[in-house]
């Protein structure tokens, strides 16, 4: 380095020590600081950054720890590698809805630290427990209560993801043959579920704010399904988001017709997206008659396998008996984990300003294209111009290393694709992925007919 790495500790979260070991984590994700190179001598780091000698020694001895440096006796500090696999020969996945990775492994090995020092907490959570600590549901009960989620620490359920969630639903109240309604286009999880249940699938029409609600009660009426599976808040893939006059409608039409609403919060909104879900506006007009799931995959990340179920009272008993015919226990070490993570108020840290930017250079490209679409958290629903077919910008863009979906993979057949933002290793290699398929969308509608 030619002049002296002064990172900017105001990017990042927590006590200064710990700013700046995330700094040198980011530093390597991003090679600005590259394997083999040295790190400024403490003293000068210090006084460049306005901060005490003793604040970057023990950020140092804390990176060293964690094995992204290696301090050499009398040489100074050297960066031993990326402290996650070498990605550059790997395909960029804009696929997979998932968080950008920022500070999640610092954070994450800071709470592993933290458990390995407390032997007695350990030794709690490695026995067999057919119900969670009474610590852990405290923890996520004051958590879903400061977002505005009301509930009893009893009625909340763990599950290992959102997708066991489903998975423990279905099987607690359907049975071969009978009927689940959802929306038409939708997250092909819920519809392997169905499948591996031997029930019966049916997708109902989507308007810009919801389901198509005539042709909703229509098929509720031909079909009397005791679940319905909807995506309200962040629709899965479209994006959209239920109107509050929709929302009120389903809850009076699962009153009348009595089924229960199955609300999947899982897809992650920016704070300033987030509405409060139909499970809180069911409790508010006293219409038992929503179980919504969540999880911690789209707020921190998908290796965390820590979902939950809120239920009515009624039904606790059912759809535990579901989870534990399903794995016996959801790890306690795993939850355990969690509720560090909610504790330490770093389950989305400072990625919501990454997100924004993101999507804001998304959206702009689609606008440049003159394209249909529709931005919410880490997605963007895009229709394509007629010129070209979503299948053919899917496997040019596999060509070169960019995976993204398309919009058959949620039995949507109108020419969409899905884009994902959190894959990128960065902000350069996001844009650089948005100037490539910009490109790449030109490309092909100008050789649209090329080829007689």
């Amino acid at each position: 380095m030619g002049t002296i790495w002064t990172p900017d500790l105001n990017a990042f979260s927590g006590p200064k020590y710990q700013r700046l070991v995330s700094a040198i984590e980011q530093g390597i994700l991003q090679k600005v600081l590259t394997q083999g190179s040295k790190l400024p001598p403490q003293r000068r780091l210090a006084d460049a950054l306005g901060i005490t000698i003793g604040t970057v020694t023990r950020a140092y001895a804390l990176a060293e720890q964690r094995g992204y440096v290696e301090a050499r006796v009398g040489d100074g500090t050297y960066v031993n590698a990326s402290p996650v696999a070498d990605i550059a020969n790997v395909q960029l996945n804009m696929a997979t809805c998932q968080q950008p990775l920022t500070d999640q492994i610092s954070t994450l090995s800071d709470c592993l630290s933290q458990l390995a020092k407390d032997p007695t907490k350990l030794s709690q959570l490695l026995g067999y427990r057919a119900s969670p600590l009474d610590q852990h549901q405290q923890v996520f009960h004051q958590w879903l209560n400061q977002r505005g989620i009301q509930q009893t620490p009893e009625q909340l359920i763990f599950t290992h993801g959102g997708q066991q969630a489903i998975f423990a639903c279905l099987s607690t109240f359907l049975s071969t043959g009978d009927v689940l309604l959802h929306e038409q286009y939708s997250y092909p999880g819920v519809r392997i579920c169905a499948k591996q249940l031997g029930v019966t699938s049916i997708g109902v029409p989507l308007t810009h704010d919801g389901v198509d609600l005539a042709r909703f009660e229509a098929l509720v009426q031909i079909h009397h399904p005791k679940l319905v599976y909807l995506t309200l808040n962040n629709q899965n893939p479209t994006c959209i988001q239920y109107s509050e006059s929709q929302r009120q409608k389903l809850l009076e039409l699962a009153e009348q017709y009595q089924f229960y609403l199955i609300e999947d919060d899982v897809n992650y909104c920016l704070p300033e997206e987030w509405h409060s879900p139909l499970w809180q506006l069911a409790k508010q007009l006293a219409i038992p008659r929503v179980i919504y799931i969540s999880s911690l995959s789209k707020l921190f990340s998908g290796g965390l396998r820590q979902g939950f179920i809120l239920v009515p009272e009624p039904l606790i008993a059912q759809v535990r008996l579901a989870i534990h015919s399903q794995c016996w226990m959801v790890s306690p070490l795993n939850i355990e984990i969690a509720c560090q993570l909610i504790k330490k108020g770093q389950i989305t840290a400072d990625r919501d300003a990454i997100v924004r930017q993101r999507q804001r250079l998304g959206i702009a490209m689609g606008e440049r294209l003159g394209l249909n679409q529709t931005w919410r958290g880490l997605n963007g629903w895009l229709q394509l111009p007629e010129d070209i077919k979503a299948h053919h910008l899917v496997t040019a863009l596999a060509a070169k290393g960019i995976l993204i979906r398309n919009g058959d993979d949620f039995n949507c057949h109108d020419n969409f694709i899905r884009l994902s933002l959190g894959g990128a290793e960065n902000d350069s290699q996001f844009q650089h992925a948005i100037e490539c398929i910009e490109a790449t969308i030109l490309f092909l509608v100008q050789n649209a007919y090329s080829v007689v």
